[in-house]
């Protein structure tokens, strides 16, 4: 019997009920959201008299609308009256949120991964095309259409179809001036935006072991642009020692390493596609 990808393990654990090939219900482990695919999901349960099922592993935060400068500077009433709606929602449905111009406020993508919500193991699902930047820490991660987002809080489930497994091999190491957004780039650039379609991307080599945290998460994030709608990546000692000591992680949390130290890819795993690139060839990108 062949190996198993991490993609493999971790849909595995999730699965509620169904058969591969349909749609299967998926348990979801962590739930964000932000201010602009959320206030029709709320009101979507207050029409329906239901509560949010797990208000205990959602996480909100205000990003899309908040200005560079002067944050509370807001002169569009829409992107306004879609800040304080998030406040009052999350303090209905008691649910913990980095409001606008707290000290925790800031991009979707990155309050998840600072305060340690996002680990590997998980199935992490927001209302945003680029919650696929968590898949760096070992998890299936991605983003989810309005209505989703109010099923999650229903239910704290979703239904998904499991998609097919391509690995990406980053081989080599860079020249001077090369990063982890070069990588990504070249990759788009080389098998076109539409060639992760129906995939979740495995990214892996000695490439993507030697990068940071950030690296990595900037890759899994571009994840959409070359058409998947989620990446993925071994966790490693870099993604532990970026955990260790962060607010939400396992109070035992070397007990959760060893558990994460399973999750990663076996050998002999099967993929529907293998891509290997070698970043020493590539030279810096330019993209406006």
């Amino acid at each position: 019997m062949s190996g198993k990808s991490i993609f493999d393990k971790l849909w595995e654990r999730h699965v509620v009920t169904g058969n591969e090939g349909e749609p299967q219900l998926m348990y979801v482990d962590q739930h964000y959201i932000h201010e602009v695919t959320s206030p029709q999901a709320f009101q979507g349960l207050r029409d329906a008299g239901r509560k949010v099922r797990r208000p205990d592993l959602t996480f909100g935060t205000t990003d899309h609308n908040v200005p560079t400068v002067d944050i509370f500077n807001i002169r569009d009433l829409i992107s306004k009256n879609q800040i304080d709606t998030l406040a009052k929602n999350v303090e209905e449905f008691g649910i913990d949120a980095a409001t606008h111009g707290t000290a925790r406020q800031g991009i979707v993508h990155m309050v998840g991964p600072e305060t340690g919500r996002s680990q590997p193991g998980k199935f992490v699902v927001c209302g945003d095309s680029h919650t696929a930047t968590h898949g760096a820490f070992g998890a299936i991660a991605f983003g989810i259409g309005t209505s989703e987002v109010e099923h999650v809080f229903a239910t704290q489930c979703l239904w998904q179809v499991k998609p097919k497994k391509m690995k990406v091999e980053f081989v080599g190491k860079p020249q001077p001036g090369v990063y982890s957004k070069d990588f990504i780039l070249a990759l788009i650039a080389r098998y076109g935006v539409d060639a992760g379609v129906g995939y979740a991307v495995e990214y892996c080599g000695e490439a993507i072991d030697a990068l940071s945290m950030d690296e990595r998460m900037t890759i899994c994030n571009m994840s959409i642009e070359f058409g998947s709608k989620m990446g993925i990546m071994n966790p490693d000692e870099t993604t532990f020692d970026y955990l260790r000591g962060r607010e939400c992680v396992p109070d035992d949390f070397e007990a959760a390493v060893a558990d994460w130290k399973t999750l990663v890819s076996d050998d002999d795993a099967v993929y529907d596609k293998v891509i290997r690139l070698d970043v020493y060839d590539l030279a810096p990108m330019v993209t406006w």
